[in-house]
């Protein structure tokens, strides 16, 4: 048997809990340390979870792992990259967005790459990490190699893309997840200000329905119902009349049922009536 991977994971928010959490029972990896830049009851909470040592100084981090995987904010990789940059790293260096290209990390270390999730994160919510696809990147063929050993590890899907295809994948996932996410809580918003938040439940059945029959279906486009698909401009007119005090609300039932009409049927032109 090889020896485990020795891994540093720099962060300690809900990203490392996960990345951590994924490698649980793992033979091929041994978590040696975690850094934070600050030692918060938090970060010593996680430390102490997985049983490693917690460390707030760069010149602290051990300098001996195989992996340092970068489990920040975005706009914090290219300052992190740079205090790494010292300590001369043989080690590879990896982050975990979706969003940044590797270039960013290109003072940290010889070997870099991206470690990136196609997941959403929360604290307490658990992730199916072998369904979970890990898309990764390196900037050379050895070094790719070795993240992808480690990404079939915890991934039955892995695939090698570049920082632009992942850019576009990270784009996908927004509309997937996020903005999904962000109508939900509109939906749930709506019903507790006009009847109650006790009857926001009585929509759970619709979305998960919903969301089973795009699994279902294969193609969401095929699972598409409601006023809009079938062009029912009294029903969505009736909407717009309630949402009359609610521009923003509006607005986006507009684009949104514009949108429907054009994906089901893109050769015709459709507008709903904007005299409400």
């Amino acid at each position: 048997m090889s020896k485990p991977l020795h891994i540093v994971l720099i962060g300690a928010g809900n990203v490392a809990h996960h990345i951590a959490a994924s490698f649980a029972g793992n033979a091929e990896v041994k978590l040696v340390q975690v850094f934070n830049h600050r030692l918060t009851k938090q970060a010593k909470g996680f430390a102490e979870s997985i049983g490693v040592p917690l460390v707030s100084l760069y010149n602290k981090l051990d300098t001996h792992a195989d992996i340092y995987i970068l489990c920040v904010r975005d706009s914090a990789l290219e300052e992190v990259a740079a205090e790494l940059a010292p300590l001369k790293l043989r080690g590879t260096v990896l982050h975990t967005s979706g969003s940044v290209g590797i270039g960013v990390l290109k003072q940290a270390s010889l070997k870099t790459g991206v470690y990136y999730p196609l997941q959403t994160f929360s604290k307490n919510s658990p992730v199916d990490w072998k369904r979970t696809p890990l898309l990764v990147e390196a900037n050379s063929a050895a070094t790719l190699k070795q993240i992808t050993k480690l990404a079939d590890s915890v991934s039955g899907v892995v695939k090698a893309v570049d920082s632009e295809t992942r850019l576009k994948l990270h784009l996908a996932a927004v509309f997937a997840c996020n903005f999904t996410n962000a109508l939900y809580v509109a939906a749930f918003d709506y019903v507790s200000e006009h009847l109650s938040a006790k009857d926001a439940g009585l929509l759970w059945p619709i979305m998960l329905t919903s969301f089973n029959k795009v699994i279902y279906n294969s193609q969401p486009r095929q699972a598409q119902t409601g006023p809009a698909m079938r062009n029912d401009k009294t029903v969505m007119n009736k909407h717009l009349k309630l949402l009359k005090s609610d521009k923003r609300l509006k607005d986006i039932y507009h684009l949104l049922s514009a949108l429907i009409i054009h994906q089901q049927t893109s050769n015709q032109t459709w507008r709903i009536s904007n005299k409400n």
